[in-house]
Parts: C-alpha cells; sequence; structure tokens
C-alpha cells in the first residue's frame, strides 16, 4: 500500500491550511480522512503538538520551519513529499525588462551552486531560528 493509501482512513485526522492547495490535495487523495481546516498554521502545529490531529499536511517549508521551533514537540518531516508544486516568480506583465535578468540570475544561483547552499541552510538547520524577532 502506498503512502497516501495507508493514511486514507476514516480514524486519521489531518490538518490542513483552509483554503490551501494542501486541502484540495487531501479532500481529492485521501477523501476518508477526517480532514480539519485551520485558519493559520499556528493553530494547525498546535493541534499536532496536542494530539488533536494525527498529521499537518502543508508545504514543505512549512513542516521543516515548524520541526525546527517545536524540538522538543517530536515533530518530524516525511523525508519523501507527497506531492510536488513549482513555484513561479510573478512579475509585472508590462516589465519586459526584468524578465531576462531574473531568469539569467536564477540559471546562475542554480549552476553555482548557490541554491543548493540556500536550501542546505534553511532546511537542514535551524539555527537561524534565533534571529527571528
Amino acid at each position: 500500500m502506498d503512502k497516501l493509501g495507508e493514511i486514507n482512513q476514516p480514524t486519521v485526522k489531518i490538518a490542513v491550511l483552509k483554503g490551501s492547495t494542501s486541502q484540495r490535495f487531501v479532500e481529492k487523495n485521501a477523501p476518508n480522512v477526517k480532514l480539519i481546516t485551520t485558519p493559520d498554521y499556528e493553530t494547525a502545529v498546535k493541534m499536532v503538538i496536542d494530539n488533536r490531529v494525527d498529521m499537518l499536511i502543508a508545504d514543505y517549508p512549512t513542516c521543516v520551519i515548524n520541526a525546527f521551533r517545536y524540538p522538543d514537540a517530536g515533530l518530524t518531516v516525511a523525508e519523501e513529499p507527497l506531492t510536488i508544486e513549482p513555484i513561479g516568480i510573478a512579475l509585472p506583465p508590462d516589465a519586459f525588462q526584468l524578465h531576462n535578468p531574473i531568469e539569467n540570475y536564477l540559471n546562475a544561483l542554480q549552476i553555482t551552486g548557490t541554491l543548493d547552499a540556500l536550501e542546505k541552510k534553511w532546511f537542514n538547520d535551524g539555527s537561524w531560528l534565533v534571529s527571528l524577532p
């Protein structure tokens, strides 16, 4: 049984951000679960920590950041994502002069390994959280 099939049970409670792509994903792919929508991630994370839901399904950065924020809560992040969402950059339609430089910078960041380094910095080590207000 695949991972989603294992959790698609009426006894499983999943928190998601109301109106999010995560909500639509769970509704479509795990219709048997007890879906609980929340107005914000803080509420959803607290529900997981308080054992009121079995899990939170959210974007990977949200999950990682909250696992770092609450190291004593025993939160873990799935090693394999359930889905991949493309990320885009929105530009004004008349900003033609920005399109090419942004594309070039992103390509340069990828080629030089900077994007990989940034991913490691933000998602593999939570020490940067101490600098947050």
